[in-house]
């Protein structure tokens, strides 16, 4: 009790009791700006960004990058650094046990990832810095499988020529059409006389040497050809020059564990951005 530290409280009830309720309130005050202070200093900065974190977002595994998936799947190992031109570089190691529902096919489809294809050797560098018994060669994802069968062609089905006959068995050859024929006239045209084309003849002749019946025919006026009108050319515009900027590369191996479950694989990720 205050009374018993301050004996100038002995005797005064009302004194004793303001100086309680006072001590309290104090203490309340600071208590909450306490509070208020921690708040401040944390709002907006959100949860603490680690190493996984930084290398799941620069692989793109990130369960935020994948919202709706169901189901996301933690690395067992994970290394964040940068190369010695200041690159970011991420490693990854998913280690999955197989079974019904997690596996291999789960995490491609979780990811929206290809199927894995050809053996390629991992990374000199993704093993040292997972420092694992990483293999010296797993399944590449999305390269192709070049010991792969194609699957062949189907043949093409023989299609029935639009002239067949509908009427015509299997196996008949059909009949070849007639060819038109041109009928001939039958009209008879007689014959001219001697003296019909003796007339025309004379006739003829007439008219090609008579000048007085001959007309000159006028001359075709020269056409004006217009001048070409010259096309006016625009100014030469400076092309910008584009910083071309470094494209993130991102390599998935598969390496499935015949030991285990079906499905069960070690998965190891080289991301750099």
């Amino acid at each position: 009790m205050p009374s018993d530290s301050w004996p100038a409280l002995h005797g005064r009830p009302v004194l004793r009791r303001t100086v309680a309720i006072g001590l309290v309130i104090f203490v309340s005050v600071l208590a909450a700006l306490a509070v208020r202070g921690v708040n401040a200093l944390t709002v907006g900065r959100g949860a603490i960004e680690t190493d996984r974190d930084r290398a799941e977002l620069l692989a793109g595994l990130h369960p935020s990058q994948h919202p709706g998936a169901g189901r996301y799947y933690v690395p067992v190992g994970a290394v964040y650094t940068h190369t010695a031109d200041g690159l970011p570089v991420a490693y990854l190691h998913y280690r999955l046990a197989g079974g019904h529902e997690v596996g291999v096919g789960d995490f491609l489809r979780t990811y929206d990832l290809a199927a894995p294809g050809a053996i390629t050797p991992l990374p000199a560098d993704l093993a040292e810095a997972l420092g694992g018994d990483e293999p010296a060669e797993a399944r590449e994802v999305g390269v192709p499988d070049p010991f792969a069968t194609p699957s062949s062609p189907s043949s093409p089905v023989p299609t029935a020529s639009a002239s067949a006959d509908p009427s015509a068995l299997p196996g008949e050859t059909p009949a070849a059409e007639p060819e038109p024929t041109t009928p001939e006239p039958t009209g008879h045209i007689a014959p001219a006389t001697e003296s019909e084309s003796e007339a025309e003849s004379e006739a003829g002749s007439a008219a090609e040497t008579d000048p007085a019946t001959a007309t000159e025919q006028p001359l075709p006026a020269p056409e004006d050809t217009p001048s070409p009108t010259p096309t006016p050319t625009a100014d030469p515009t400076p092309t910008p020059v584009v910083t071309p900027t470094p494209a993130r590369a991102r390599r998935i191996y598969i390496a499935p564990d015949p030991a285990g479950l079906p499905g069960a694989a070690d998965i190891y990720v080289r991301a750099t951005g």
